[in-house]
């Protein structure tokens, strides 16, 4: 289950991802988590509990006394507590995934946390942290204390100078053509003035720790490209070399078109089954049982079949290397003679993207996938590939990210 921050609470996340920049779950608390005190392990805490090889629920036999046992610290304040918390399974037909907090009726009855607070659990250096983001929080003292110096937040103090310098002048003269700007200037043009050299690293782009994204338009915004894996479909008994199959998804799925004569073109938006955004078919399904993103398609026989795919492992790695913090720019265009030129006008930050938002909003159409490329219907491949990429409803960008902060640029 998500559970969504109030306007306070999120400002208190905030504040704490400007010291942590690891996972995080919310977790609502409700008066029978406070009575009985067994609280359900939702998806991403027993996730963010395996990858640290805390626990992991699917090993443990059930019943409360075969659970794991950890300590935890609770932050509240100006001090901590050191409370244990017991990881199991009931002892029913499904094996349900609980935990409980040794000592929470002092807690409660201290007034430290109450029915209906959210409590922000982490893990730092193997241990874990639970903070209450709706009251007695903690102050950025302890914030220091117990997460250490975030290298992150110190790069992004110096991005956000120079941004600002770079706002204050006005309009930037396009630095790369004459005429009508493409989608890429008014990013490459920040990029080239901030000193970043133009590369092909996936890495972030300001020290390979935050992503800078310039929008010149309120079309959807770009999150990373991750070509998708095609084993088992049509496309890999095609093609046996990988390297060459993104090419024949365009030889086998596309149209021809007047723009590019004499190839097969492939340029669509995918969506959810739902909300599939393109005349052709195609759509995301999300495997959760085999952990994968499906790109479906109705075949010559009126059945659906998976013509390509991503694991959630990739796919969760891809967001969290790309968009661990990013600074979003909203830039204004104009014209000045021939050139285009940029002014960068105001900005939001966004950290800790969650993953299993980013399958919901899938599902629900407002993250999608474009695929964007031509090659010949025949014999070597000749064409283009411009970068597929997963995008995301501007106005739905704030749902995907654990933090998003404005920025005063002027």
């Amino acid at each position: 289950m998500i559970f969504t921050p109030y306007v306070d609470e999120l400002e208190v996340i905030n504040e704490i991802h400007k010291y942590n920049d690891w996972e995080y779950s919310l977790i609502r608390l409700t008066s029978t988590m406070l009575e009985k005190n067994n609280t359900d392990a939702n998806a991403i805490f027993r996730d963010m509990l395996y990858k640290k090889n805390l626990v992991d629920y699917e090993k443990l036999i059930f019943g409360g006394k075969n659970g794991i046992k950890l300590s935890a610290s609770f932050l509240f304040n100006d001090w901590t507590q050191e409370h244990i918390m017991n990881f199991y399974r009931v002892n029913n037909k499904r094996g349900d995934r609980r935990f409980s907090i040794y000592g929470i009726s002092d807690i409660v009855k201290s007034g430290l946390i109450r029915e209906g607070d959210l409590l922000y659990m982490t893990i730092v250096n193997q241990h874990l942290v639970v903070l209450n983001v709706t009251r007695n929080t903690p102050t950025n003292e302890i914030l220091g204390e117990v997460f250490g110096i975030n290298i992150i937040n110190e790069a992004l103090a110096r991005l956000i100078s120079k941004v600002r310098d770079i706002a204050k002048f006005g309009y930037h003269i396009n630095e790369f053509r004459t005429g009508k700007p493409s989608p890429r200037d008014a990013g490459d043009t920040l990029e080239k003035l901030l000193g970043i050299k133009a590369n092909n690293s996936q890495e972030a782009d300001f020290e390979g720790l935050i992503e800078i994204k310039s929008k010149t338009s309120k079309t959807m915004d770009t999150l990373f490209t991750l070509r998708p894996r095609f084993e088992g479909t049509p496309v890999a008994s095609y093609e046996p070399k990988d390297r060459s199959r993104v090419s024949v998804f365009a030889r086998l799925y596309g149209y021809e078109s007047d723009k590019h004569p004499e190839h097969k073109s492939l340029y669509i938006t995918i969506g959810s089954e739902k909300v599939p955004q393109n005349s052709f078919g195609f759509f995301l399904y999300v495997n959760e049982e085999d952990r994968i993103i499906e790109l479906k398609k109705v075949n010559h026989i009126g059945k659906f079949e998976v013509t390509a795919f991503w694991t959630f492992d990739e796919l969760e790695k891809e967001l969290h290397k790309k968009h661990k913090t990013t600074i979003w720019l909203d830039v204004k265009t104009k014209m000045i003679g021939e050139t285009a030129a940029f002014k960068y006008e105001s900005a939001e930050v966004s950290r800790s993207p969650q993953f299993s938002t980013f399958l919901s909003l899938i599902q629900s159409g407002a993250v999608t996938y474009d695929w964007r490329g031509y090659t010949t219907p025949s014999g070597p491949y000749s064409g283009k590939n411009h970068g597929n990429a997963w995008r995301i409803k501007n106005k739905m960008r704030s749902l995907l990210f654990g933090s998003m902060e404005k920025v005063d640029l002027i």
